[in-house]
């Protein structure tokens, strides 16, 4: 079976960089928000390194009131 879709990560990072970017939040901000140990996760989604679990991209939609669908890019 294959796969239609996959998510792309380099993309999917650079639309939450200019989410971050638009909104003033600082990365040590987001992750406080999120209840992360350390920023350096905010900075490997926006590098397209990691992608944020199920639960943070909810969080991260709320925060910037945009669907989840507006975070990703496939």
């Amino acid at each position: 079976m294959n796969c239609k879709y996959k998510i792309n990560k380099k993309a999917t990072g650079l639309k939450l960089y200019r989410l971050i970017s638009k909104s003033k939040y600082t990365y040590a901000q987001i992750a406080e928000f999120l209840d992360l140990q350390s920023p350096r996760v905010v900075y490997d989604w926006v590098n397209g390194i990691k992608l944020p679990s199920t639960e943070n991209l909810y969080n991260l939609a709320n925060l910037f009131h945009v669907q989840i669908e507006d975070i990703l890019e496939f």
